[in-house]
């Protein structure tokens, strides 16, 4: 059996039973593989932009004599898709600008019978606009440790009803919630993050943005020592 990485095995916990599932940028295809032999998906459609990531997948398909269970496809994000392939669409492993961009070209994501599980390795808050404006929720939000390295990992569903959130979601979403070690790590990097780009607005851009960031940092920090106080 096939161990996964404690970053995958987080975006593996968010993929509903017996779906059809499509795993975008899939690499070598561990993902995939661990879903089969955990009885989690149905099938998996593994896909990625470029060859040689498919050739490392087929090898490790092959391996785990899975090739009748996961087809390997290649794909410019769900270009390749269609819409009545998959439930659940997976995008991790890279940064958040892209993910929205994959998504943005896939309008069949509309649609509240599919589940998109993403894991953005920077720029949360792109993917997290993208999602509030195109009138998807955010249902459940975690964080996770692997190699050193703090992974935000999320799951969204279409509603097609348009919400109203704090400024700071954007930036934290609901892990200035989550009270445990990890997610205080990620929160506390957000927030040096935020300081920079307030410094950044201060030195040389614009009033409206200077306050803008202060405002997300003062709620941000507002929340954090009320946290620790408790």
């Amino acid at each position: 059996m096939l161990e996964l990485s404690s970053r995958l095995k987080t975006v593996s916990e968010f993929v509903r039973h017996n779906s059809r599932v499509a795993d975008i940028g899939t690499d070598h295809a561990f993902l995939p593989v661990y879903l089969i032999q955990n009885n989690i998906a149905k099938s998996v459609l593994a896909c990625d932009l470029r060859k040689g990531p498919l050739f490392n997948a087929e090898k490790t398909v092959n391996q785990y004599g899975l090739s009748g269970r996961i087809e390997l496809r290649l794909s410019d994000g769900l270009d390749n898709i269609r819409k009545d392939e998959v439930d659940d669409i997976i995008i991790c492993g890279m940064g958040g600008t892209l993910i929205s961009d994959i998504l943005s070209r896939a309008e069949w994501l509309k649609n509240p019978e599919k589940r998109l599980i993403l894991q953005p390795q920077s720029h949360s808050e792109d993917v997290r606009k993208y999602l509030i404006d195109n009138l998807f929720e955010i249902k459940y939000e975690t964080v996770c440790s692997d190699t050193g390295r703090v992974y935000n990992c999320m799951y969204a569903e279409y509603t097609g009803i348009s919400k109203t959130y704090p400024d700071y979601y954007l930036y934290f979403g609901s892990l200035i919630e989550i009270n445990n070690e990890i997610s205080l790590r990620a929160v506390r990097k957000t927030v040096r993050y935020l300081k920079v780009r307030r410094e950044s607005e201060e030195k040389f851009g614009s009033e409206q943005n200077y306050n803008y960031f202060d405002k997300i940092i003062s709620e941000a920090e507002a929340r954090l020592n009320e946290l620790q106080s408790n």
